[in-house]
């Protein structure tokens, strides 16, 4: 889809698609690429966008790499619930203070076994019980070997 949507050239140009009460336009911001020199300024220079950066379908890694280290929980929120989010990110993110992005990881199906397995005691019995039931599904070695 991203196809569709010429690329934004510029953090301008992204930030006034965002705004925009035009669908047409909000939705460009979503799904159009950028260069990345325009990723990092938007990242780096506009911490109001950061969210709307990590909406993005066609957000590079590392640019994830970078939002994952918000403050906001919210951008943390969002880095770990694309469904493109690099397993290295979602193992970095499981220490992660909020609640809900812990659980993110609990069940994103990029998440390592082992990121899965540290959440087993999670002192939120949202996240320990999704990370349970999630290590209980998992592949077992055995099953994965040719007979």
């Amino acid at each position: 889809m991203a196809d569709r949507f010429p690329e934004i050239t510029s953090a301008e140009e992204f930030i006034r698609r965002r705004q925009s009460e035009d669908p047409a336009e909000f939705k460009r911001s979503a799904w159009a690429t950028l260069p990345l020199p325009v990723w990092w300024d938007l990242a780096r220079n506009h911490p109001d966008m950061r969210f709307w950066v990590a909406h993005n379908r066609t957000v590079p890694p590392e640019i994830l790499a970078e939002l994952i280290e918000d403050p906001d929980w919210r951008v943390r929120d969002r880095v770990a619930s694309k469904r493109n989010c690099p397993s290295e990110l979602l193992e970095r993110l499981v220490d992660d203070p909020h609640d809900s992005v812990r659980r993110l990881v609990a069940g994103h199906p990029r998440s390592p076994r082992s990121a899965v397995a540290r959440l087993v005691d999670d002192p939120w019995p949202v996240v320990a019980q999704e990370a349970r039931v999630r290590l209980a599904k998992w592949p077992s070695a055995r099953s994965s070997e040719p007979s």
